[in-house]
């Protein structure tokens, strides 16, 4: 792609949700009016070439290659958490659980991230199973989970980041009385509510056991709480799923765009 992406482009092709991140042909240019849009909604981007390399532009706008999850060229070293020396050769016992830690695999960290994974790989199955209107909601699912991995690993704070153009108070209050927002009740999934309600229902359960893992991993004894970003956000992801499952079954369907609109938060929801 020799030719400018340009912000109808990106409308076009990406979801566009405040924090989320696109991946972009390498040889790709934006229109100051593409990058501004980007910019004003916190969109990281990456370039990828023909060879699945990742890159991200410098301060002068130079390709710099990068690690995919981290974003970081480079490689630190790493050293065991228990015994603080260098790992020189990783033994199978062993792996990260960041750029310069190594921990046991039975470390319960890894537990989290394993269940993180498998809910990434169903959200991806899921974006190749479900079609239309769910392709939207499940682009930012997959890239908000993929944002809680990143925050894990790095160790940083997870920023906000919209599910099709709804703020996680929003999708709470839509979860907790959908009767007054979606137009239909609660529901407990069954076999008549179809196929698109059974996938849907798979990855929020995983997305729940995925919240209950962290739980134990970021919650203390004496319930201190290390990660409540990373808890809410798994949270409120449980939440999306649940509106989408009722927005499958709602008729007529709400008018949604006049739901998101609605940016107040009731305090008695």
């Amino acid at each position: 792609m020799n030719d400018f992406i340009t912000e109808a482009w990106l409308r076009a092709n990406h979801t566009l949700s405040e924090g989320a991140e696109i991946h972009l042909p390498a040889d790709a240019r934006l229109t100051p009016s593409a990058r501004e849009l980007l910019e004003g909604r916190r969109v990281r981007i990456k370039y990828r070439d023909p060879q699945g390399r990742l890159f991200v532009d410098d301060e002068q706008r130079q390709p710099r290659p990068v690690h995919g999850l981290t974003s970081s060229e480079a490689q630190p070293q790493a050293c065991c958490e228990l015994c603080r020396q260098p790992v020189a050769k990783k033994p199978d016992t062993l792996t990260h659980l960041t750029a310069e830690k190594m921990v046991a695999k039975s470390d319960p960290r890894l537990g989290f991230r394993a269940a993180l994974d498998a809910a990434i790989a169903l959200a991806v199955w899921l974006q190749i199973e479900l079609a239309e209107p769910w392709q939207l909601w499940l682009a930012d699912i997959r890239s908000r989970l993929g944002n809680i991995m990143r925050a894990d690993a790095l160790d940083e704070p997870l920023a906000a980041q919209a599910i099709a153009g709804f703020s996680e108070a929003q999708l709470h209050r839509f979860s907790h009385r959908p009767l007054h927002y979606l137009g239909h009740d609660h529901l407990v999934p069954e076999v008549g509510h179809g196929r698109d309600v059974a996938l849907l229902n798979l990855l929020r359960a995983k997305v729940r056991e995925t919240e209950t893992v962290a739980a134990q991993v970021f919650i203390s004894r004496s319930f201190e709480v290390q990660r409540p970003d990373i808890l809410q956000a798994l949270n409120r992801l449980s939440s999306a799923l649940y509106v989408m499952m009722i927005l499958c079954v709602a008729e007529p369907l709400p008018d949604l765009e006049r739901l998101r609109q609605q940016r107040e938060v009731n305090h008695d929801d």
